[in-house]
């Protein structure tokens, strides 16, 4: 007998705190419908471990089998606080609820990050199955992604010693009953399972992204509860632009802080200490250039994709509002009528779903590296563009509308025209015939292998073929001549050919150190001093070469392959010894009738002039080299301050 095709799990629709509330307790406990999949107790199963060790009372406590009799009859256990197995199955439901919609929008699996090991001064990469999940890892209000350990570790803490919203004062909180901050913290490691650069500090957009991303997953994801959406249009009589629970994030959990500030983050909204009341977010084009916190810059970015989903609400209800009101479009008094309450909900929901598609599939056309907000509208709109070319429904308009009012602008464009934001297909003139073919000649050299990859749907093997393909592509790269096929040789490239195509793909090349005068605020008689020694022949790395495989939303199909390369430049003496700065590009190929066609190169190359610096290299500099109050404010975010400044979200969640 076949197995079943999803596993129904019991668990909260908000927070705990919500079930002991007369307006919310009938609609706090939902069923989470997870794919299928045979689990051992923990829950441990093909993406997820969870493994319940608790360090403050030193003890394991004792694993859930969701595959038990007794279990699978009742839908899970039932909701419980004071429960930890029902914990381990609640993190496990949403992680799960998380990843699958991940795996729908990309089109392809999740393959976790690898473990860099060293033995014996040589780094081991080590292939990492399954993330870890600690649902009581501490006794801290935090929660957390380590990428370290490639594990999620969620706190628990006393609420504060006062009545404020559900909380019982001084009661147990624990975060791994939020749905919210459990989809959060899965976010961080996916995002790192794509982009590992993205865990390197390089301009103050790249935490505010992280958290922001985070946030607008979990955002966007409970929207897909229609009972808790129409209970929210029931009670703002279908005004989601007002006060409601669709527009907080972790609300318990903000309400347990000493601070009382109300839910932990809001997308329409903020609670002011002073008056204890609540206001509407109005977007604000100044706070973009002002606002530097992670937290707060981030945001910046939920608000704006928030904006966009009401713009986009408001717009595609008229005609319901018109019709139930005789054509004046203003609702009466009182409640509204629960047929106008379920066709509003369905269309919320429609909304928020493809609008999470969206903000994921833009991941696959985003820079590997240094990610800026005006980088990701780019692939927001590019993203788009590629499935659903018409736009009929105005997404892409809402999306650019909502960046504007926020004062969000991509840097390299001249217009906020679909046509402009959209990254452009590589430039014939700039390629050029010997540049095609050099391009034509890579790609060939990885297609078979790209196709059977295609094929694989085990993740140990899919990823077995994503490193061999790395391996394979990164040795043509680096020495074509040798390595790939013998068109190569038959094509007459010259080294001056093929370090033009480098060039486009954002690498370049230099035997001797190169240097770079760098003007920052010190002044200094020492010439040698306020510049840039970077060594010779910077390393190349091919972070990833993935297959996706997608539908769109005019049911428009395509498969294609994203590659990431990143080249470091390091400098290795003086006084800025240790300094990195980054260069490479996502590279997008569309697998058309059995040929490997380059569609986009998202380039973040190095320009390498004489006597010049970069502009992106001088921003980034100034930035991680302390010149200017940037980096004071970011100090918080990173694990080592001084030459790494890595994130570390235990950190960056602390504050």
């Amino acid at each position: 007998m076949a197995n079943p095709r999803h596993r129904c799990l019991r668990g909260y629709t908000i927070d705990p705190g919500f079930s002991t509330r007369l307006d919310t307790m009938s609609i706090n406990e939902s069923i989470y419908k997870i794919k299928w999949e045979d689990l051992q107790p923990g829950p441990i199963g093909e993406y997820i471990e969870v493994i319940d060790y608790d360090p403050v009372n030193y003890c394991f406590y004792e694993p859930v089998h969701l595959d038990a009799k007794a279990v699978l009859a009742t839908n899970g256990l039932t909701p419980s606080e004071g429960n930890a197995q029902f914990h381990q199955q609640f993190v496990y439901a949403v992680i799960m609820q998380t990843i699958e919609n991940f795996e729908n929008a990309l089109g392809r699996k999740i393959i976790w990050r690898s473990v860099t090991n060293w033995k014996n001064g040589v780094p081991q990469e080590r292939y990492v199955r399954k993330l870890r999940v600690y649902p009581h890892a501490m006794m801290d209000s935090n929660a957390f992604y380590t990428s370290e350990k490639v594990a999620l570790l969620f706190g628990y803490f006393q609420a504060a010693n006062k009545i404020e919203g559900a909380n019982f004062p001084g009661g147990a909180v624990f975060t791994c009953l939020s749905p919210d901050i459990v989809a959060h913290e899965t976010t961080h490691a996916i995002l790192d399972s794509m982009y590992p650069r993205y865990m390197e500090n390089t301009n103050p957009d790249v935490p505010a992204f992280h958290e922001a991303f985070a946030d607008i997953v979990a955002l966007l994801q409970r929207f897909a509860n229609t009972q808790l959406l129409e209970h929210q249009i029931q009670q703002t009589r279908g005004r989601l632009d007002e006060y409601s629970i669709m527009g907080e994030l972790a609300t318990q959990f903000g309400q347990a802080l000493e601070t009382g500030r109300g839910a932990l983050r809001s997308a329409i909204g903020e609670y002011d200490l002073k008056s204890g009341k609540w206001k509407k977010i109005e977007p604000n084009p100044a706070a973009y250039q002002s606002t530097l916190e992670a937290h707060d810059r981030g945001a910046i970015l939920v608000a704006t994709v928030f904006e966009s989903f009401m713009r986009l609400y408001n717009f595609r209800v008229q005609d319901l509002l018109r019709i139930a009101t005789q054509g004046s479009g203003i609702l009466p008094q009182g409640s509204i009528h629960p047929d106008l309450v379920k066709r509003l909900a369905a269309e919320a929901s429609e909304i928020a779903s493809h609008l999470l598609s969206i903000c994921i599939r833009a991941l696959d056309y985003c820079p590997p590296f240094d990610i800026t907000f005006g980088d990701y509208l780019r692939a927001l709109i590019t993203a788009d563009t590629e499935l659903c070319p018409d736009d009929n429904n105005g997404y892409r308009v809402a999306l650019i509308d909502s960046f504007r009012a926020w004062g969000i602008f991509p840097g390299s464009v001249k217009t906020l025209s679909v046509y402009s934001l959209r990254w452009p297909p590589p430039d014939p003139l700039q390629l050029k015939k010997k540049g095609q073919e050099a391009m034509n000649l890579v790609m060939n050299h990885i297609k078979n292998d790209i196709r059977t990859m295609s094929q694989e749907t085990d993740r140990d093997r899919i990823a077995g073929f994503y490193k061999n393909v790395q391996q394979k592509l990164h040795q043509v790269l680096v020495q074509p001549e040798k390595e790939a096929p013998p068109a190569w040789r038959a094509s007459k490239l010259t080294k001056k050919d093929w370090d033009e195509f480098l060039a486009i793909i954002g690498i370049v090349k230099y035997s001797k150190p190169y240097t770079v005068k760098y003007k920052n605020d010190e002044e200094t008689d020492d010439k040698q001093k306020n510049q840039f020694v970077f060594t010779a022949n910077p390393k190349l790395e091919v972070h990833n070469v993935k297959h996706a495989f997608r539908l769109g939303r005019e049911d428009r199909q395509q498969e294609q392959v994203v590659i990431s390369l990143t080249q470091t430049h390091r400098v290795e003496k003086g006084k800025y010894r240790g300094f990195k700065f980054r260069s490479g590009c996502t590279m997008v190929v569309n697998m058309l009738h059995n040929k490997m066609v380059v569609e986009h190169i998202i380039d973040k190359g190095f320009k390498v002039k004489a006597n010049k610096a970069d502009p992106r290299l001088e921003k980034q500099a100034d930035y991680q080299l302390g010149n200017g109050a940037s980096l004071t404010m970011a100090l918080s975010s990173y694990d080592q301050p001084g030459k790494s400044l890595a994130l570390n979200f235990q950190n960056l969640h602390a504050h």
